[in-house]
C-alpha cells in the first residue's frame, strides 16, 4: 500500500476515538478532501452498531473482555475492512503502522474474525433485532415506523439509506441568469460532462435537474461549468419543496429556517431574482456559511437575518404571500448522507424537535397573508414531523395538489392527510421527506 494512504488511513483512527467518546466529530475541509478518510470515516459511522455487534461477539470467544479504549478504533477498522470490503489479512497489516506486539494480538483477533457466522451469532435473535443488527438502524427508527410502514417497507428504505453508492446525484444550473430550463446551456453542459467521461441524465420529474453517477461525483468538482459557478449539486427532494411552493416573481416571501442556503438560492434563480425574500437562520455560524453563499451566486433582493424564527424580528403588519419552513427535525431520511444522525435518535430527540417545528408553525400563520401559501416539509420519516404536526392547525388550513410522482403519506386514524406527500429514499432515490402545501384560510 502506498504510504500516503497509509498515513490517511491513520488518521481515520483518531476520528473514530472522538466519536467513541461523544464528541461532535468535525470533518473539517481537509478530511473532506481526502477520500480515504472521509469513506472510511463515514462508513465505519454509518455501521457503528453492527461493527460493535461483531467486536463483542469476537471478544467473548476470545476471552478477553476489554480491550484498551485506544485500541478499539483499530478493531473496528479492522471489522469494517473484513466484512463490509472483504479485505484479506495481508491487506489490513499492510495498512496499519503497528508495533510487533499489536501485530500479533491483531492476526489472532483476524482469525478468529474468520470464524464467525451471522447464523450463529443471530440465532434466536428477533426480525426486529436481525434488521437492527445486519443494518445498523436502532430499533427505535423501527419502533416509530412500524405503525405506518409494514416491515418490508421499513427495511427496503433502510438499506436503501445504507447504500450510498446507489445514492443519486443531481446538480442543477446555479447561476440566475441561466434559466433552468435554458436548452442551449443543458446541451453544452451535457457536451461538457461527456467530454469528462461523465454520463448524464435530465431527471423525468424535475427536469432542470441533471443526474451524475455517485462514482462521477469528484470529476464534476474539477469541471469547468463547477469552478465557474454555473452549476451546483443539489439534492432532488429539496429541488421538489422549491418546486412546490412555486414562487412567483414579484411574490414577497419567507425562508424561515434557510441555512445553508441552497433553498433560498433555488427561489431566487426560479423567480429570475424578482421575489423579494426574507431568510431567518437561528444559528450564527451557518447564517454567516449562507451570506457566503449568496454573495457567490449573486442572489438579490434576498435579506438574511440571524433570528429566531419563532418570533420573527418584524413589524406586526408584515405578511408574507408564500412561506417556506423546512423544519430543523431528527433527519431521520437523511441517514444515506447523515449516518451519525442514527445514533441520536430517540424520544427525548425527537419530542425536542417536535416542540419546535409546532412553534415554528404557529409563527408562520401568523406571518402569512389570508389565502397565502404555505410549504412545510421536514427530511424525517416519522410521522409526529410531518402529519401529526399539519393536523394540529388542519382547521386553519386549505389543502394544494401536490405533484402526481410524490407517493401518499401515512394514513392517520385511516385516512391520508390531504395536502400532504412523501418521498422514501426506496421510492424516489432522495433523502425521506414529507412535504405539505396549504392556502391559509380567511377568517
Amino acid at each position: 500500500m502506498k504510504d500516503d494512504n497509509r498515513t490517511s488511513i491513520c488518521k481515520i483512527i483518531p476520528l473514530i476515538k472522538e466519536f467513541i467518546e461523544g464528541k461532535r466529530v468535525n470533518l473539517d475541509i481537509t478530511v473532506r478532501k481526502d477520500p480515504i478518510i472521509f469513506h472510511y470515516y463515514t462508513e465505519i459511522i454509518r455501521y457503528w452498531s453492527k461493527l460493535n455487534f461483531i467486536l463483542q461477539k469476537t471478544q467473548r470467544s476470545l476471552g478477553f473482555y476489554h480491550f484498551p479504549q485506544n485500541e478499539i478504533p483499530i478493531y473496528i477498522y479492522i471489522i469494517y475492512r473484513k466484512f463490509q470490503e472483504y479485505a484479506s489479512k495481508k491487506s489490513i497489516l499492510e495498512e496499519l503502522y503497528l508495533s510487533s506486539n499489536q501485530i500479533k494480538k491483531i492476526k489472532r483477533f483476524i482469525n478468529k474474525l474468520e470464524t464467525f457466522t451471522w447464523k450463529i451469532a443471530l440465532k434466536s435473535k428477533s426480525y426486529k433485532e436481525i434488521l437492527s443488527i445486519t443494518e445498523a438502524i436502532p430499533t427505535f427508527v423501527i419502533d416509530r415506523l412500524l405503525p405506518v410502514m409494514s416491515f418490508e417497507f421499513i427495511e427496503q428504505n433502510i438499506q436503501s439509506m445504507n447504500d450510498y453508492q446507489k445514492y443519486n446525484n443531481f446538480i442543477r444550473i446555479s447561476d440566475w441568469k441561466l434559466k433552468s430550463s435554458d436548452h442551449s446551456f443543458l446541451i453544452s453542459l451535457e457536451n461538457e460532462l461527456w467530454s469528462h467521461n461523465i454520463p448524464s441524465k435530465r431527471d423525468r420529474d424535475l427536469p432542470e435537474l441533471v443526474f451524475i453517477p455517485n462514482e462521477k461525483k469528484s470529476l464534476i468538482l474539477k469541471s469547468k461549468s463547477y469552478s465557474s459557478r454555473k452549476i451546483t449539486f443539489q439534492d432532488k427532494a429539496s429541488a421538489a419543496v422549491i418546486k412546490v411552493l412555486s414562487p412567483q416573481s414579484f411574490d414577497y416571501i419567507c425562508d424561515m429556517c434557510a441555512a445553508p442556503g441552497i433553498k433560498t438560492n433555488l427561489i431566487a434563480h426560479y423567480t429570475s431574482n424578482q421575489a423579494r425574500v426574507i431568510s431567518g437562520e437561528f444559528l450564527l455560524k451557518r447564517a454567516f456559511e449562507m451570506s457566503k453563499l449568496i454573495k457567490r451566486t449573486n442572489t438579490v433582493n434576498t435579506h438574511l437575518i440571524n433570528c429566531d424564527s419563532i418570533q420573527f424580528p418584524l413589524r406586526i403588519n408584515t405578511k408574507f404571500d408564500r412561506i417556506l419552513l423546512d423544519a430543523p427535525c431528527t433527519g431521520s431520511g437523511t441517514f444515506i448522507s447523515n449516518p451519525e444522525l442514527k445514533w441520536r435518535q430517540n424520544n427525548n430527540f425527537l419530542y425536542q424537535n417536535v416542540i419546535i417545528q409546532e412553534k415554528l408553525i404557529g409563527s408562520a400563520l401568523r406571518l402569512l397573508k389570508p389565502n397565502g401559501i404555505f410549504v412545510y416539509s421536514t427530511c424525517s420519516l416519522y410521522p409526529e414531523e410531518g402529519e401529526l404536526q399539519i393536523l394540529k392547525y388542519i382547521s386553519m388550513l386549505e389543502p394544494l395538489q401536490l405533484p402526481d410522482w410524490f407517493s401518499p403519506s401515512y394514513k392517520i386514524n385511516g385516512q391520508i392527510v390531504s395536502g400532504t406527500g412523501r418521498l422514501f429514499p426506496s421510492m424516489h432515490h432522495t433523502h425521506g421527506f414529507f412535504i405539505g402545501k396549504f392556502k391559509k384560510k380567511e377568517k
